[in-house]
Protein backbone atom coordinates (compact mmCIF):
# COMPACT_ATOMS: atom_id res chain seq x y z
CA UNK A 1 0.00 0.00 0.00
CA UNK A 2 1.75 3.38 -1.20
CA UNK A 3 0.50 6.77 0.15
CA UNK A 4 1.30 9.68 -1.85
CA UNK A 5 3.13 13.00 0.18
CA UNK A 6 -0.15 15.78 -0.18
CA UNK A 7 0.83 19.09 0.14
CA UNK A 8 -1.42 18.66 4.04
CA UNK A 9 1.28 16.19 5.13
CA UNK A 10 4.40 18.09 3.23
CA UNK A 11 3.03 21.16 5.51
CA UNK A 12 2.89 19.12 8.43
CA UNK A 13 6.44 17.78 7.52
CA UNK A 14 7.65 21.42 7.04
CA UNK A 15 6.23 22.77 10.71
CA UNK A 16 7.25 20.07 12.77
CA UNK A 17 11.13 20.17 10.51
CA UNK A 18 11.01 23.74 11.69
CA UNK A 19 10.01 23.44 15.08
CA UNK A 20 12.85 21.29 15.36
CA UNK A 21 15.55 23.02 13.61
CA UNK A 22 14.42 26.89 15.80
CA UNK A 23 14.61 24.48 18.85
CA UNK A 24 17.62 23.17 18.07
CA UNK A 25 19.03 27.04 17.08
CA UNK A 26 17.87 28.16 20.10
CA UNK A 27 20.44 25.23 22.08
CA UNK A 28 22.90 26.29 19.90
CA UNK A 29 23.35 29.94 20.20
CA UNK A 30 21.44 31.61 23.20
CA UNK A 31 21.41 29.22 25.56
CA UNK A 32 24.81 29.34 26.79
CA UNK A 33 26.78 27.17 28.93
CA UNK A 34 26.22 27.09 32.31
CA UNK A 35 28.01 28.86 34.89
CA UNK A 36 30.80 27.33 36.47
CA UNK A 37 29.97 26.82 40.31
CA UNK A 38 32.39 28.18 43.13
CA UNK A 39 34.06 24.45 43.48
CA UNK A 40 35.58 24.56 39.60
CA UNK A 41 35.71 28.13 38.81
CA UNK A 42 39.68 27.22 39.84
CA UNK A 43 39.57 23.90 37.37
CA UNK A 44 42.79 24.47 35.10
CA UNK A 45 44.39 22.14 32.68
CA UNK A 46 47.88 22.72 32.52
CA UNK A 47 50.65 19.80 30.87
CA UNK A 48 52.85 18.21 34.16
CA UNK A 49 54.62 16.62 31.74
CA UNK A 50 56.73 19.65 30.52
CA UNK A 51 56.61 21.65 33.82
CA UNK A 52 55.52 22.03 37.07
CA UNK A 53 51.80 23.75 37.21
CA UNK A 54 50.85 26.54 39.30
CA UNK A 55 47.43 27.37 41.24
CA UNK A 56 45.92 29.39 44.06
CA UNK A 57 44.29 27.22 46.96
CA UNK A 58 42.75 29.43 49.45
CA UNK A 59 44.42 32.93 48.30
CA UNK A 60 48.13 31.02 48.46
CA UNK A 61 50.03 30.12 45.39
CA UNK A 62 50.33 26.20 45.22
CA UNK A 63 53.06 24.08 42.99
CA UNK A 64 52.40 21.06 41.23
CA UNK A 65 55.27 19.27 40.05
CA UNK A 66 56.53 15.70 38.87
CA UNK A 67 59.64 14.24 40.84
CA UNK A 68 60.76 11.68 37.50
CA UNK A 69 60.39 12.55 34.57
CA UNK A 70 59.39 11.61 31.83
CA UNK A 71 56.62 9.50 33.06
CA UNK A 72 56.23 6.06 32.27
CA UNK A 73 52.96 4.04 31.98
CA UNK A 74 53.00 0.74 35.20
CA UNK A 75 55.88 2.45 36.96
CA UNK A 76 55.89 4.68 39.76
CA UNK A 77 56.19 8.26 39.79
CA UNK A 78 55.94 10.86 42.52
CA UNK A 79 53.98 13.63 42.30
CA UNK A 80 54.42 17.04 44.75
CA UNK A 81 52.19 19.74 46.07
CA UNK A 82 54.42 22.63 47.53
CA UNK A 83 52.65 25.86 48.88
CA UNK A 84 49.59 24.54 50.27
CA UNK A 85 47.95 27.19 52.52
CA UNK A 86 47.58 26.27 56.06
CA UNK A 87 44.51 23.96 56.78
CA UNK A 88 43.58 23.26 53.56
CA UNK A 89 44.39 19.74 53.12
CA UNK A 90 43.73 17.59 49.45
CA UNK A 91 40.72 15.33 50.64
CA UNK A 92 40.04 13.44 47.62
CA UNK A 93 42.40 12.77 44.17
CA UNK A 94 42.81 10.71 41.21
CA UNK A 95 43.78 9.57 37.79
CA UNK A 96 41.79 8.97 34.51
CA UNK A 97 42.29 9.06 31.20
CA UNK A 98 41.29 12.59 29.15
CA UNK A 99 40.12 10.97 26.28
CA UNK A 100 39.88 7.58 27.00
CA UNK A 101 38.06 6.14 29.78
CA UNK A 102 40.56 3.16 31.58
CA UNK A 103 39.17 3.54 34.86
CA UNK A 104 40.15 6.08 38.07
CA UNK A 105 43.85 5.55 39.81
CA UNK A 106 43.34 6.97 43.66
CA UNK A 107 46.73 9.19 44.20
CA UNK A 108 46.92 9.31 48.16
CA UNK A 109 48.31 12.63 49.00
CA UNK A 110 50.65 12.71 52.19
CA UNK A 111 51.57 15.46 54.12
CA UNK A 112 55.85 15.79 54.08
CA UNK A 113 55.86 19.38 55.92
CA UNK A 114 54.35 22.24 56.31
CA UNK A 115 52.81 23.12 52.54
CA UNK A 116 54.01 19.78 51.66
CA UNK A 117 52.60 16.90 50.13
CA UNK A 118 53.82 13.96 48.26
CA UNK A 119 51.66 11.27 46.08
CA UNK A 120 53.30 7.72 44.80
CA UNK A 121 51.06 6.37 41.67
CA UNK A 122 51.35 4.76 38.55
CA UNK A 123 49.66 5.07 34.86
CA UNK A 124 48.39 2.04 33.11
CA UNK A 125 49.77 0.93 30.04
CA UNK A 126 47.35 2.23 26.80
CA UNK A 127 47.71 1.14 23.15
CA UNK A 128 48.00 4.52 21.74
CA UNK A 129 51.58 5.93 21.44
CA UNK A 130 50.52 8.87 23.57
CA UNK A 131 48.22 8.99 26.29
CA UNK A 132 46.84 12.10 27.91
CA UNK A 133 45.61 11.33 31.98
CA UNK A 134 43.77 13.97 34.02
CA UNK A 135 44.80 14.61 37.76
CA UNK A 136 41.96 16.06 39.74
CA UNK A 137 42.23 17.25 43.30
CA UNK A 138 39.31 18.29 45.57
CA UNK A 139 40.67 19.78 48.61
CA UNK A 140 38.77 20.06 51.99
CA UNK A 141 37.96 24.14 50.85
CA UNK A 142 35.72 22.99 48.30
CA UNK A 143 38.14 23.89 45.53
CA UNK A 144 39.02 21.57 42.51
CA UNK A 145 42.48 21.62 39.72
CA UNK A 146 42.81 19.47 36.99
CA UNK A 147 46.17 19.28 35.14
CA UNK A 148 47.27 16.90 32.68
CA UNK A 149 50.28 14.31 32.36
CA UNK A 150 51.14 12.97 28.83
CA UNK A 151 52.34 10.00 28.79
CA UNK A 152 53.83 8.55 25.62
CA UNK A 153 54.96 4.42 25.77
Amino acid sequence: MKERLTSRKFAHLLIVMTILLGLMAYRTWFDGAPAASDSQKNDQICDLSHSPCRATIADSSLTVSLEDQPIRPEHDFQLQLSGVASGVTPIKSWLEGQEMFMGRIPVLFSQQGEGQWQASTQVGACTSHRMVWLLTIEWSNGQRQQMALSVTR
